[in-house]
């Protein structure tokens, strides 16, 4: 273990049993040059081999500092990373998921030339091995100008502004203000990437897939939260409040905000088909929803929601809204083991 002071880079990766999938993701980081990074390794309480992993790396790499913690969850162990890096600009990496080789050259580059507050790059998915797609030329980058929503809703549009995996931040950016909420288990990391992004003053846009996320069919956005929409009301409300403290409360922000949350309308009616109670309740729990002030104002105020499911949404058409839901879901069922061969 290095006792490196003042790296450029804080790769930070939360751990909970992927021992499976580790070595894979870490060698990602190690066949790039790691010389200014530091590389937080944190395992939340795994029960499988993980740990004795992440002890291999420590012991074979100088730059790789192994956290081991009782189990908190994902965001917890974000925050830990956070209190613990060292590094000018941190990233966090799903352990998981792999890089592209050359992301770590593309970022010294943009800090080197640009010092931005945000770099942001492109994504792509995978289910067995990655296909890296090679870099032949120049890549593109974009300034992205922040007058805040407008950089929040040109990354939204891009599904940038959502994830942590595909940012590296300022440091200073986060500062003491920004964690992430403990209690969330979907979401989490999209609402601190929108903070973040309403803080910065300057982003930068590497239009190039550099992460590579690996769809297994068992993530969190594969399971029944069920209390999914009152956590995101909590996590909203504490957008508006944060975006007031920081004096950026304009109507173009907020209302910014208030079509997002009707943006998570998909998302909500999808969950609710998977709750274990009655059809009866989920049509309740759903119009009750619906109802919401922030969700009335996004459908009202955008005329971008425009598919379906918002039109039958504007009209309270709650049982359409299900019926499309689940037609959808049997659809993603079947399509998973074709999409999976393909890819």
């Amino acid at each position: 273990m290095d006792t490196m002071k003042n790296p450029l880079l804080s790769i930070i990766i939360p751990v909970y049993n992927v021992e499976k999938y580790l070595q894979a993701s870490l060698d990602s980081i190690f066949v790039q040059d790691t010389g200014d990074c530091e590389i937080l390794l944190i395992n939340d309480g795994s029960k499988d081999g993980s740990l004795s992993v992440l002890r291999e790396y420590e012991k074979k790499y100088r730059n790789v500092r192994v956290i081991d913690k009782v189990n908190e969850g994902v965001s917890a162990t974000r925050n830990c990373g956070l209190d613990e890096c060292r590094g000018e600009y941190l990233y966090f990496m799903d352990a998981d998921d792999i890089l592209h080789p050359q992301l770590l050259s593309l970022l010294r580059k943009e800090i080197v030339e640009t010092y931005p507050d945000i770099i942001v790059w492109d994504f792509t998915t995978f289910y067995t091995n990655p296909k890296f797609v090679p870099i032949l030329s120049e890549v593109k980058v974009e300034d992205v100008q922040n007058g805040h929503k407008e950089a929040f809703n040109y990354l939204m549009a891009n599904s940038s502004a959502v994830s942590l995996w595909n940012k590296a931040i300022l440091r200073s950016c986060v500062g003491e203000i920004i964690r992430l909420d403990p209690t969330m288990t979907y979401g989490e990391d999209m609402f601190f990437s929108w903070k973040v992004i309403l803080m910065a003053d300057s982003i930068r846009y590497i239009r190039f897939p550099l992460y590579y996320y690996r769809q297994s069919g068992s993530g969190a956005t594969n399971r029944f939260h069920p209390d999914l929409y009152e956590h995101y009301r909590k996590a909203f409300d504490d957008i508006y409040l944060f975006v007031e403290q920081q004096g950026g409360a304009n109507v173009n922000v907020l209302t910014s905000i208030d079509y997002h949350f009707a943006c998570r309308i998909p998302a909500l009616t999808s969950m609710e088909i998977r709750a274990p109670y009655s059809r009866e309740k989920q049509i309740a729990h759903l119009q009750h929803i619906l109802q919401d002030e922030y969700i009335c104002r996004g459908l009202s105020s955008s005329s971008q929601l425009n598919g379906k499911l918002f039109t039958l949404a504007r009209n309270n058409e709650v049982s359409e809204m299900l019926k499309i839901a689940r037609i959808d879901a049997v659809k993603s069922k079947l399509l998973y083991p074709l999409k999976k061969i393909l890819k």
